[in-house]
């Protein structure tokens, strides 16, 4: 994945949040058509690329990435072209960015997992064992351990640690983490 901004340091820091997503693995940043284009031919081919609108020559830069098989996400103040290009806001999360490049993403939100689900997720987030879980919800440790590695498969995610950065990342905050 690629990251096209006209300045660098906002280039490097959209890169790093997006690279804190597993499947997506960013090369370095471009702040232009040119630089871009150098990244392109030393890797070959990418799956997807973050451009802001305001790169010089944006336009020839977009539609050689969709040429290269790309998917071409443009970031800026959310109008609609009329190329049908994916666009995202500049105020949208980080979060909306990551799932404009890698729709899969989509499918790791916290709202798809069961109400028990939920409050063991819940737990783990404020730091409970699978013990303490156990004894506050009525279920055995073993049963806690069940519904986190279906908590792990649903969202896609490796550990409970991942999960927990999942909910956080996707608004699974506040009163709606008091399901318990």
């Amino acid at each position: 994945m690629l990251v096209v901004h006209p300045e660098m340091m906002l280039a490097e820091a959209i890169t790093s949040a997006l690279a804190s997503y597993p499947p997506i693995v960013p090369l370095l940043p471009a702040t232009s058509a040119d630089q871009a284009e150098a990244r392109l031919t030393r890797v070959g081919a990418i799956d997807a690329a973050a451009v802001e609108e305001r790169v010089a020559s944006v336009g020839p830069l977009t539609d050689r990435l969709r040429r290269r098989g790309a998917r071409v996400v443009m970031f800026g103040n959310g109008r609609v072209d009329e190329d049908g290009s994916v666009r995202v806001p500049t105020e949208a999360p980080v979060a909306a960015l990551a799932e404009a490049l890698v729709p899969s993403l989509m499918l790791r939100r916290p709202n798809q997992l069961s109400v028990q689900q939920r409050r063991v997720l819940t737990l783990v987030g404020r730091g409970l064992t699978a013990k303490e879980i156990a004894r506050q919800l009525g279920i055995s440790p073993k049963t806690v351990e069940q519904h986190k590695a279906r908590i792990c498969e649903r969202l896609g995610v490796r550990n409970q640690a991942e999960a927990v950065r999942v909910a956080f990342e996707s608004g699974f905050v506040g009163e709606r983490w008091n399901v318990a």
